[in-house]
């Protein structure tokens, strides 16, 4: 099993006696991953958000070295939006999991909720990414065929019910899978999506 299909265990510490229900998905990627992905900023952004931007309110912390308060670094983009917002794939790809550590015994467990890793089609560079989205009150039936970019995946939960958080936002964490399935450290995914406007 790659690092890449590991990514839940060793990122959240999650309990040692759950199923991950891993599906058989070989990441391919890029010969070389130089220079941090530094090619996209002359590109049009390739992905769209994970929520219909009309029902975004607003963006919390995305990846920085500590999070305020907390101590720790914050590894994706928090999106807030109303309880029960249709989430959709950023991008083209396929399920790796669905786990949920909302009864968790485990504080980290609860702390990520129900939540999807899902790996990205190859891009143009033929890199593939692992995005996680984090905070789902449930999560529709997706079987184990590629998806389309912008396929239904799944509903914003309500807060404190998927998560600890008081209010209710998807956290959207985005890491390169490399070739020898290890993965990069969380990326911004700002880089890979469109302008936002909140009003």
């Amino acid at each position: 099993m790659s690092r890449a299909e590991e990514f839940d265990r060793l990122d959240f510490d999650l309990d040692e006696d759950e199923d991950d229900a891993v599906q058989a998905v070989v990441p391919r990627v890029a010969p070389s991953m130089q220079q941090e992905l530094s090619v996209l900023s002359d590109r049009k952004p390739p992905w769209m958000w994970p929520i219909n931007p009309s029902f975004i309110t607003g963006l919390g912390d995305s990846v920085m070295a500590v999070r305020p308060k907390k101590n720790r670094p914050h590894e994706g983009l928090d999106i807030f939006a109303p309880p029960g917002a249709c989430i959709y794939t950023a991008s083209k790809g396929r399920v790796l999991r669905i786990r949920d550590g909302r009864a968790s015994q485990q504080k980290k467990s609860r702390r990520a909720g129900l939540f999807v890793d899902f790996l990205s089609d190859p891009d143009d560079q033929g890199v593939q990414y692992i995005q996680r989205y984090l905070h789902l009150a449930s999560v529709r039936d997706l079987g184990k065929e590629p998806l389309a970019q912008g396929s239904p995946i799944a509903e914003l939960a309500a807060p404190y019910t998927s998560g600890l958080a008081e209010r209710s936002h998807l956290h959207f964490e985005v890491r390169a899978v490399k070739a020898d399935g290890s993965y990069g450290p969380p990326i911004d995914p700002r880089r890979f999506l469109p302008p936002l406007s909140i009003a």
